[in-house]
């Protein structure tokens, strides 16, 4: 059930090139999700991260395919009209899954190439989004709600479950973790990237005060790190 569900639902749908949109918050596991349903499935992708405007996608994508430009020898030189159709020629030539991890709010510029690339024969798309809010003009092409999985917070038994097992990962066994275990809980909201990474920090010796875990600055520095 839960995670290994979407794996496989995941995988099918990247073998038969459709398109997926998954959204949840900061390490609810968007991330691992995508990796083990291209494992699974083994189709060929590019992976690009935190593309801020349509030119730094385009640069990206193109220099991942392997763009080759006979007027830019450096491709962030080439203006977004010449980058479009090297990367969607690549695209056609050798399809690929594209995989855009935690997008922007798409404007109107970038919805109008990721609907040209939407429709490449034998080539799909994956965006990870943190919330539905943050479609922009993503609405218009990833509407459907069957392309759609919305990663859920586990339930409090799971929780609970996921803290023990970091606890003795982690080597934190010996300490007092009476009040850290109710404080992890309730502070991460069934968010399994949370969970796991205040017990990663739990671990380093300036979160300790003896025995105790200093959980308000492992806090603040956590929140941090998961700031969008």
């Amino acid at each position: 059930m839960g995670l290994r569900d979407d794996i496989e639902g995941l995988s099918s749908a990247l073998k038969s090139h459709q398109s997926r949109l998954i959204v949840g918050p900061a390490g609810i596991g968007k991330t691992r999700l995508v990796a083990e349903a291209l494992a699974v499935c083994g189709e060929p992708f590019v992976w690009i991260e935190k593309p801020l405007v349509l030119h730094d996608l385009l640069v990206r994508l193109a220099e991942s395919l392997r763009c080759r430009s006979g007027r830019f020898a450096d491709l962030r030189r080439a203006t977004s009209v010449h980058l479009k159709p090297l990367a969607l020629n690549a695209l056609r030539a050798a399809p690929q899954c594209v995989i855009l991890e935690d997008m922007p709010p798409a404007d109107p510029r970038m919805y109008r190439f990721l609907q040209e690339l939407y429709y490449v024969p034998a080539a799909c798309l994956v965006v990870t989004l943190r919330s539905r809010a943050r479609m922009g003009h993503l609405r218009k092409l990833l509407w459907d709600p069957g392309q759609r999985i919305e990663l859920r917070p586990l339930a409090r038994q799971e929780s609970l479950r996921l803290f023990e097992e970091a606890c003795r990962a982690f080597h934190l066994t010996s300490l007092d973790l009476g009040e850290f275990r109710r404080q992890v809980i309730t502070a991460a909201r069934g968010n399994p990237g949370q969970i796991l990474e205040m017990c990663r920090k739990a671990a380093r010796p300036e979160y300790r005060d003896g025995g105790r875990i200093k959980f308000a600055p492992l806090r603040i520095d956590l929140l941090s790190a998961f700031m969008p």
